[in-house]
């Protein structure tokens, strides 16, 4: 296998991007999880491929790839890095570009300092109701459940700093597993929100764009900006109409060559 690569992260959360519009790139889940280790591999929470649209109205097809070698419907911290990408390599000039993805058609608009804002719909209610039944007697504090093209579970707590994720997670694995849920909790105060995100074949991510955006589209209807911070770093929500304005960092570390 011979692959040429870039190396990108968004507040923490890391992708290796590569370009499947030149050449078709085929990705199987062995290939990607031998890839993502990061002491024999390259590592990285998703890998991320810019290929060619499949509709007339989008610029982009973007497909997005757990750790562990599973596709994932959304990445919102790694589309603001893949359209760096596509502008760095000259694949459409720095403006606005409309990209699809498995899940949903999102804009993104270049801005400065690395910065990348991203307009989409606002998340949806899940309204599964033996789902919702079964974490209602599991989890005894206030919780989100939404969908943006991934499921997110968000659990309001007073503080998150000292709370176990992963044994949270292992908790409630036997609920939300098979509705390929991620599991975030949260905090808030008055001048911002604190969040932890644990994703389905990644772990615990020090950044998660999709699950920051959940919960900012619950506090988006009293307010029209708020702030939502992770271990990674900080994302920007703003109220757009019936959508939601987005602007966070993007980085590029290296570009590199894979080659077996």
């Amino acid at each position: 296998m011979n692959l040429n690569f870039e190396k990108w992260h968004g507040n923490g959360n890391d992708f290796v991007i590569v370009d499947s519009i030149k050449k078709k790139i085929r990705m199987d889940a062995n290939k990607i999880v031998k890839i993502s280790d990061r002491n024999k591999g390259i590592g990285f929470d998703q890998l991320i491929q810019v290929c060619l649209p499949t509709r007339a109205n989008q610029n982009f097809f973007i497909k997005f790839y757990n750790a562990d070698g599973s596709e994932a419907g959304m990445c919102l911290n790694g589309i603001r890095c893949a359209s760096q990408y596509i502008w760095n390599n000259k694949f459409a000039p720095k403006g606005v570009i409309n990209i699809q993805t498995k899940s949903k058609n999102i804009i993104c608009l270049p801005k400065k300092k690395n910065k990348v804002q991203v307009l989409i719909d606002s998340p949806k209610i899940i309204t599964k109701k033996i789902l919702n039944e079964k974490l209602k007697k599991n989890i005894k504090e206030n919780f989100l459940l939404l969908n943006i093209g991934n499921n997110h579970l968000c659990i309001k707590l007073k503080s998150i700093k000292k709370i176990n994720l992963i044994a949270m997670y292992d908790d409630l694995k036997s609920i939300i597993e098979d509705y390929d849920i991620n599991l975030s909790i949260f905090s808030k105060n008055s001048e911002f929100i604190q969040i932890r995100t644990y994703e389905n074949g990644v772990g615990e991510t020090l950044s998660c764009g999709s699950a920051s955006l959940c919960v900012a589209s619950h506090y988006l209807t009293k307010k029209n900006k708020i702030i939502i911070k992770s271990i990674g770093g900080e994302l920007d929500f703003q109220k757009e109409n019936n959508s939601i304005l987005i602007t966070g960092p993007t980085n590029f570390i290296y570009r590199g060559n894979l080659n077996e």
